[in-house]
């Protein structure tokens, strides 16, 4: 054999080779789909021969041409595959690979929690930075902050996609209202307030999509849920939200109409059903509202396994076929389900055979699906591909790292500092007459790690946990957990109590964790479980002097009894702050960082619990209920919202003469207040300006007591520096909803509030 014929065996066999290769790999993935597996390495789908010719490929075209001209080439079988999330793919006209549009970004990007996730934290990307929860980075009221964290999750996702370990369809954030303590699923909230979440679902979009417009491409899709009214987990497949038009206008609905109008690319629907419609099936709320009214341009992506509800657990239909007409027509376009239970892969077909449900309606749904997958450029080819910049090498770097320790910091709440009148915090030698004789380290969170990261969290590289940074200022400590977070077992509370006899310094870490409150489960109570209150009880009754209570958690804890308790000199909410909790904890304690969070929600007391039904969605106290958060509650807060302290002095004024100020609806003019604030303290300091309006007759006939309506973050404020605030009054400051749920402007005399300042405007 000579040497041509011998090259041209030896590439025969090589092709051979490759071609089984190719052939294996595509039915281990298609068979990996099918079984559940999490495959979803990344392919250049219109880089493959079949389809780098065909229109939907040219990127000059324009997108509804190339989203027509592929769904125009896809059988009914493999339409049926692609509306559900673990998208099987196509092979016979085109060449379509597995797709899982599942991906979460809640504050950062996130690990497989579920078998079915479409990522996977394996070479190369290991890892990603956890930021902290969102209800603790919402206390921050920053929302450059907000963006960092935001854009710098999306760039991770990009990464993540790049190297072939996620899709690009990320379902965050979650932006329901924080209406009870109990709900496990507030942590991931920005806190109770409408305003304060529509802002920060603008912000977060931004960060995470990209610029779209400079860019020409989505960096990847974000998905706000869960639409809408969803606040409850208990029975949440069956739950029905009975929710009046005003309370929908006005607390639900909000945060969703600005995430629409700041471009968000999807929507999710709830599991619940709104007013006797299941929230997956309700067409007035998704085609009508919306896509209509409010002009969405995006996918809707069922909570997962929400369609199989409307038919199971809500009893909405009566047949599995009119199940695929009812939540298609509604406007729902793909289905999250679970491994072998999405219910348009079981009975789909079988709808579409009895003409229940059209080839029309799934190409509408599937057209809104691939017309967003357009615009992350998932259909480019190579050289047009954009964001592929974004390496593994990027996550997790330094400065991701040190975003997440600002972020840590500024997610921290001080919310009592008071020994005699005097603080406690933050902890410095001349405190304890000149040097640290002994510090005691005691509770169930003192050698914490995981519990920082909340739920819906990453892998990062390293956790910061507070003993190992509090030792790094005190070399003199000693620790003793005392007892866990739950059980009832007293054999290390003697130990603790010992401890806190002998030590010159005692702080407590107490708390809960994401598996008292989070998916799956409600809190029945906001108490501290297991032995943590006996432990308290103990270490306050032998301590040298007043203690500092660390408290970890998403939700409020009833503080009530520490409040006032001389023996407690300080508390700091510290909340699930991801991957740099200890370091920032540990800053915050010795003073090498000033706390400027403010709550996001309120901290009730037990008493609460009893007034108020967990499933009564009603916001105004309405049948002997005592209303629901800040703007509508009618009790006394452990801690209202906005509460949070400095170990700084901030002194505000408005710099407008006189106390009234007038205001007219039909003015093109912005009428500007401003206020200055100035620290009278010793100290830098950042600070938070947290505008309230209270409208005439506050709190009667359903009027809220006040409302937040803008909010400024200020940096390192100088002692004895001022800064200048300005807010622009506009009609929406001053509008309220009715009981059909339009809003009105309410003339007559209103209250704008910052702190103990406030002036009255003339609304005419």
């Amino acid at each position: 054999m000579n040497r041509t014929k011998l090259l041209v065996l030896i590439a025969g066999i090589a092709a051979v080779i490759i071609a089984v290769v190719v052939v294996l790999s595509v039915l281990l993935t298609r068979q990996g789909s099918e079984n559940g597996e999490n495959i979803n390495d990344y392919v250049n789908t219109c880089e493959l021969p079949k389809n780098e010719q065909l229109p939907f490929c040219d990127s000059n075209l324009a997108i509804n041409a190339r989203v027509d001209d592929l769904v125009g080439r896809l059988t009914i079988k493999e339409k049926i595959d692609l509306l559900i999330n673990r998208a099987v793919g196509a092979s016979e006209n085109v060449d379509l690979p597995y797709y899982n549009w599942w991906n979460e970004a809640l504050h950062g990007v996130a690990n497989d929690i579920y078998p079915n996730l479409g990522t996977h934290f394996r070479p190369p990307t290991e890892h990603s930075t956890v930021f902290p929860q969102i209800i603790s980075l919402s206390s921050s009221f920053d929302r450059e902050l907000f963006f960092r964290m935001a854009n710098v999750t999306g760039n991770e996702a990009r990464a993540f996609y790049n190297a072939g370990n996620a899709g690009l369809t990320f379902w965050s954030p979650n932006i329901n209202i924080y209406r009870d303590p109990r709900w496990g699923r507030g942590q991931e909230t920005p806190g109770e307030d409408p305003f304060l979440s529509s802002e920060y679902a603008r912000v977060f979009i931004n960060g995470l999509q990209g610029d779209e417009q400079r860019v020409g491409f989505l960096k990847v899709s974000a998905c706000c849920k869960h639409f809408a009214a969803h606040s409850i987990e208990e029975d949440r497949y069956s739950f029905d939200a009975v929710v009046d038009d005003r309370d929908m206008a006005d607390t639900y609905l909000p945060a969703f109409k600005a995430c629409v109008e700041n471009n968000v690319s999807s929507i999710m629907t709830a599991y619940s059903a709104i007013n006797g419609v299941p929230a997956t099936a309700h067409k007035e709320y998704i085609t009508d509202l919306i896509r209509g009214q409010w002009g969405f341009d995006g996918y809707v992506v069922s909570d997962c396994g929400a369609v199989v509800n409307v038919f199971e657990d809500h009893l909405y239909t009566n047949t599995e076929s009119e199940t695929c007409h009812a939540v298609l027509d509604a406007g729902v376009d793909i289905e999250c389900g679970f491994v072998d239970s999405f219910f348009f892969g079981r009975f789909l077909q079988t709808a579409f055979d009895e003409g229940i449900v059209t080839e029309a309606l799934m190409d509408a749904a599937l057209k809104n699906g691939f017309r967003v997958l357009m615009r992350l450029g998932y259909f480019e080819k190579e050289e047009n591909r954009p964001y592929k910049e974004f390496l593994p090498q990027d996550i997790d770097n330094q400065y991701h790292q040190e975003l997440s320790l600002v972020a840590a910091r500024d997610s921290i709440v001080l919310l009592k500092n008071n020994v005699n009148n005097s603080p406690l915090l933050p902890l410095n030698a001349q405190n304890f007459g000149g040097s640290f004789t002994s510090l005691a380290l005691i509770g169930p969170h003192v050698n914490g790690s995981d519990v920082f990261l909340g739920n819906y969290h990453g892998i990062p590289s390293s956790i910061k946990v507070p003993l190992d940074e509090i030792q790094k200022f005190v070399s003199n400590l000693q620790w003793e957990l005392g007892c866990d977070v739950e059980s009832s077992d007293v054999n290390r509370l003697n130990e603790a109590e010992e401890l806190a006899r002998t030590s010159s310094q005692v702080i407590l870490f107490v708390g809960i964790n994401t598996e008292i409150e989070g998916e799956f489960g409600d809190r029945h109570d906001i108490l501290l479980p297991g032995l943590q209150p006996e432990l308290i009880s103990r270490v306050l009754n032998m301590a040298q002097r007043p203690v500092i209570l660390v408290l970890v958690s998403g939700g409020a804890i009833d503080l009530s009894l520490y409040k006032n308790d001389p023996r407690v000199g300080a508390i700091v909410w510290a909340g699930y702050i991801g991957q740099s909790a200890g370091e920032a904890i540990a800053e915050v304690l010795f003073g090498h960082h000033n706390p400027s969070g403010r709550l996001t929600q309120t901290f009730y007391d037990s008493s609460y619990l009893g007034q108020v039904d967990i499933k009564d969605m009603n916001m105004r106290p309405v049948g002997g209920s005592v209303g629901r958060t800040y703007r509508f509650y009618t009790g006394e807060p452990v801690y209202p919202f906005g509460y949070g302290l400095s170990y700084t002095t901030f002194e505000h004024t408005f710099s407008t003469a006189g106390n009234e100020i007038a205001f007219s609806q039909f003015s093109s003019n912005c009428v500007t207040v401003q206020l200055s604030v100035r620290n009278v303290g010793s100290i830098f300091g950042d600070h938070s300006i947290l505008w309230f309006v209270a409208p005439p007759n506050a709190g009667v006939s359903g009027r809220p007591l006040k409302t937040l309506v803008e909010f400024e973050k200020l940096h390192s404020i100088p002692p004895s520096g001022t800064r200048i605030v300005d807010i622009c009054l506009s009609n929406r400051m001053f509008q309220l909803a009715n009981t059909d749920g339009e809003f009105e402007i309410i003339t007559g005399t209103w209250t704008l509030m910052v702190e103990d300042e406030s002036r009255s405007i003339i609304v005419t």
